[in-house]
């Protein structure tokens, strides 16, 4: 019992300090030489942006960084991906108990939505009773809550949750006015009420235009107006404030910044991992021996080199399917800047018993051991049918760049395929849960919660939690067992055991964490790189121009 109440009140300080982390973020810039509120800054994010509420299954990450300038939350994503308690219009969020888990949720007094409504618990509770019923892996959370209890003056809401639920700070992000209409139609960004640093004065599916918000009672000395585009060329010309988070890097986007003298850039890890999946019930995939023989032959360091070495940062070869390259949990090399080599070092490693490593003469002699046999025209089992793939592919880009490097790579092993693209990375990964095709390659994003990554392979299949048709009873039980650790180490601790046995049954088969670029102009100050979009963005409103210093 001593040692409950130790962990009990070790867990409420660490809330109170997530709460209130951001307290002296906002006073050191409170006073700067320079005043932003009669300035402009432009801001570049991937695309599109559509007008989806964050429990939306299909809102991308560009647009719920919008959404974190100009709707309430309870925590929201720091440069390093760690939450931080918002203090804005929910000033503190405290775990006060684990038996039963329960968190209370204390509002700002006298805080009101863009259309003069008063902000209350009873948003909250509205909000959660739209998330628990919904299909999606958003609303894993809001299902565990039994009970939302509001006191009387409406300022502090009680949550008492059935079961445990460790990932409770990635809870009520982005809450909206209750009675608010769904939908995904970009004119519902202007429609409906805001409540943040910034309201909503336009939006197109390319282009959103914020303004400061002055009822706000943090980070007075912000930004007045803030242009979000996804046109990812600067358009200041060097004559304004900009900053940009682009997942496209190559030679020629290094060398189009290079142009603005006045911007400075950096080349680092994003949160998106670019993998394979297999289908778990194709005639070729089923087989445990094909996947990895299909795995091995792919040399994803000679496909690093290919697709960046050209420029000065390169990822390394995936070492895990939970984590992206640069989470702090991740088993293999942070990669958290750019390198210092012109190219990419080409390695050749052998298949190792974790199912980390390539080798091609592995992947052949798999394919013997599977009953194959080599002829002239490719493999053939013994029932003389030819060994073929259907590949599906997500809409990137580099989705079909890495998708022509992995055809080629299969075609020289003797293996053709054929090739199918799909809208969405979610619809390509949905296409191999279901046999549609053998092979799914897209990027998945991951988030602050390894949990969200994991649900692929556990718990009811939702379009959102990009569903791999796999279920095993140790990963379930692993999943379990972390999701109700309220200890971050020991909990990552699990839920690498849990990625080793994905990586060894070659259900998927990650290739690589995508880079980003990201790009400022050169007198703003506090500014921060940051491996998610969400991360770049909610740290806006401390951004400050530095003075011009004295001749």
């Amino acid at each position: 019992m001593a040692h409950w109440r130790s962990l009990l009140r070790y867990l409420s300080i660490a809330a109170l300090t997530l709460v209130t982390l951001v307290t002296p973020l906002t006073i050191s810039s409170a006073a700067p030489s320079v005043n932003e509120n009669a300035r402009t800054i432009v801001l570049s994010l991937p695309g599109p942006i559509d007008g989806c509420n964050f429990l939306d299954t299909t809102t991308g990450s560009s647009s719920s960084a919008i959404l974190d300038l100009v709707r309430p939350s309870a925590f929201q994503t720091s440069p390093t991906g760690v939450l931080i308690g918002e203090g804005g219009a929910i000033t503190s969020t405290e775990l006060t108990s684990l038996a039963p888990q329960t968190v209370r949720y204390t509002l700002a007094q006298g805080l009101h939505w863009s259309n003069g409504a008063l902000f209350t618990g009873r948003d909250l509770v509205a909000w959660w009773q739209r998330a628990r019923l919904l299909a999606s892996i958003r609303s894993d959370g809001y299902r565990a809550i039994k009970s939302l209890r509001v006191s009387k003056d409406g300022l502090v809401v009680t949550a008492t949750f059935a079961t445990d639920y460790a990932d409770w700070a990635t809870l009520f992000r982005d809450v909206e006015e209750r009675g608010v209409a769904g939908g995904c139609a970009i004119t519902k960004l202007v429609r409906d009420p805001s409540l943040g640093p910034y309201l909503v004065q336009s939006a197109t599916p390319t282009r959103v235009v914020l303004t400061m918000n002055r009822a706000w009672p943090l980070d007075t000395n912000r930004f007045g107006r803030v242009v979000v585009t996804t046109n990812s060329t600067p358009s200041t010309k060097g004559h304004g404030t900009f900053a940009g988070y682009s997942l496209v890097v190559s030679k020629p986007d290094v060398e189009a910044l290079s142009s603005y003298p006045s911007l400075s850039s950096r080349i680092g890890t994003s949160s998106d991992v670019e993998e394979l999946t297999f289908a778990p019930r194709g005639n070729v995939t089923r087989r445990l021996l094909l996947r990895k023989a299909l795995s091995w032959s792919l040399d994803r360091q000679a496909m690093i080199n290919t697709l960046w070495g050209s420029v000065t940062f390169s990822p390394s070869v995936a070492q895990s399917s939970l984590f992206s390259q640069g989470q702090n949990a991740y088993p293999g090399f942070g990669g958290v800047g750019p390198g210092a080599q012109t190219t990419t070092t080409t390695t050749t490693p052998t298949a190792t018993t974790n199912g980390l490593g390539d080798c091609y003469t592995c992947a052949v002699q798999e394919l013997r051991i599977a009953g194959y046999q080599h002829h002239s025209t490719g493999w053939y089992d013994a029932h003389g049918r030819r060994l073929t793939l259907r590949v599906g592919v997500g809409p990137r880009s580099l989705d079909h760049a890495v998708a022509r490097l992995a055809l080629a790579r299969w075609r020289r092993l003797g293996v053709p395929a054929t090739l199918t693209t799909f809208l969405d990375e979610a619809s390509a990964a949905t296409a191999a849960s279901t046999n549609v095709v053998d092979v799914a390659i897209f990027s998945r994003p991951t988030t602050t919660a390894p949990s969200t990554t994991a649900r692929s392979w556990s718990g009811p299949a939702y379009p959102d939690s990009f569903p791999s048709g796999v279920r095993m009873a140790a990963v379930t039980t692993l999943y379990d067992k972390a999701i109700a650790n309220f200890n971050p180490v020991t909990a990552n601790v699990t839920w690498l055991r849990l990625d080793q046995i994905l990586l060894n049954a070659f259900w998927v088969r990650p290739l690589f964490t995508m880079p980003s670029l990201q790009s400022w102009t050169s007198t703003l100050s506090s500014i921060q790189g940051s491996s998610l979009v969400t991360g770049f963005v909610d740290q806006l409103p401390t951004w400050t121009i530095l003075p011009l210093s004295n001749p």
